[in-house]
């Protein structure tokens, strides 16, 4: 059985204390896991509102955080959204944030960028003239840069060029022993790329470059400004059809009590139909997978309903809600389990409350009947 968390059930426990009442709850959850009845999986919604970027003050506080989700959920990571329409399913081998064969290192294209940062470091060598760089930079193997610049190379995070790396691959000196040919090209791109699936060294890397905007921000920023901009637009146009429906209705008593014919009355004040959304679902469809957008069709149906009020956080949980199609139970806020209480496919998935998990989790396990072990 496939488990989803909110977002904000992480943050409770992070900063609950350890007897409190979230983790208790979390404690059941962790013993049907154990026992092989569940699995607990995140997105990249979850790394990317749950390991928010920090001040410096705050650095090991979030740090520490990828490991929280780490511990819950272990390698098992819904793809990245893009990929859903590839084929790509629960749990991708861990990989929330790239497709499954994608890497962001390869050995060969990092060798070929270190033999042009090698050959850069030649010039800071002492006691070679042009010549001797020219021939080095020319002939040799990345071997006998190495030895030529020294040992010493590989040990600071400048010597990475602005590629991110943890304090992990610069101790294990994994970058100069692959270099000398001590580590395998396969080995090198697993250390290398072990963040790309493991949320507590992204946590510990992404803080090292902390320089970086807020990926919240700097990835989503734009697109929750436009939808939040489509919502303001079509509810102000559902608001005007709502007053001129309403003006109507007014007017309509007047006439009648002026003494004009009820069917006329009703004529001559027409009640106008309130708009509706014209989403084109195909293309809704390219990025998320065949079936996967009815559910944005879904939402947008409410929004134009009136009294909806749209909140910016309804964007990020919209970009979770997609995997909600491969869960048996999926955690979201009384706000959107609201909005889909009467969507068929999230059908007895949706629990608005972290509590109530343990209970629909032991209710949905009776029903299915013993394991086959």
């Amino acid at each position: 059985m496939i488990v989803y968390l909110d977002t904000q059930d992480y943050l409770n426990l992070f900063y609950e204390p350890d007897n409190g009442p979230n983790h208790k709850v979390l404690e059941k959850l962790i013993s049907f896991r154990d026992r092989g009845e569940i699995v607990i999986g995140f997105s990249f919604a979850t790394i990317i509102e749950v390991i928010t970027k920090p001040d410096a003050a705050n650095r090991p506080e979030r740090v520490r955080r990828g490991q929280l989700i780490k511990d819950v959920c272990g390698p098992n990571a819904f793809p990245p959204i893009t990929d859903l329409a590839k084929g790509a399913v629960f749990s991708n081998g861990g990989r929330w944030m790239v497709g499954l064969d994608e890497k962001v290192v390869s050995a060969q294209d990092f060798k070929r960028h270190m033999h042009v940062v090698l050959v850069d470091e030649l010039k800071k060598v002492k006691g070679l003239n042009r010549n001797q760089r020219r021939q080095l930079g020319r002939n040799t193997s990345l071997k006998e840069l190495i030895r030529s610049i020294g040992s010493t190379w590989g040990l600071k995070r400048s010597d990475y060029a602005g590629f991110p790396v943890t304090d992990e691959i610069i101790e294990s000196r994994v970058l100069p022993r692959f270099i000398q040919g001590q580590c395998s090209d396969s080995e090198f791109e697993r250390r290398m790329n072990a963040w790309l699936s493991d949320p507590a060294e992204y946590s510990r890397i992404i803080y090292d470059y902390a320089d970086h905007p807020n990926v919240i921000d700097e990835y989503f920023g734009k697109a929750t400004d436009d939808i939040e901009r489509l919502v303001g637009q079509s509810q102000k146009i559902v608001t005007s059809f709502q007053d001129i429906n309403a003006a109507h209705l007014s007017m309509r008593s007047k006439l009648m009590k002026a003494g004009i014919d009820k069917k006329e009355a009703r004529r001559l004040t027409k009640q106008f139909s309130l708009p509706v959304h014209d989403l084109d679902l195909e293309k809704l469809e390219a990025p998320v997978g065949k079936g996967r957008a009815g559910y944005f069709s879904h939402y947008f149906s409410s929004v134009l309903k009136p009294g909806y009020a749209f909140k910016r956080s309804d964007v990020m949980d919209l970009m979770q809600m997609c995997y909600a199609y491969e869960c048996d139970l999926f955690r979201c806020d009384k706000a959107m389990a609201h909005t889909f209480r009467d969507f068929e496919p999230f059908k007895s998935k949706l629990v608005d409350r972290f509590a109530d998990l343990p209970k629909r989790i032991a209710d949905r396990l009776q029903a299915l009947g013993p394991l086959d072990l």
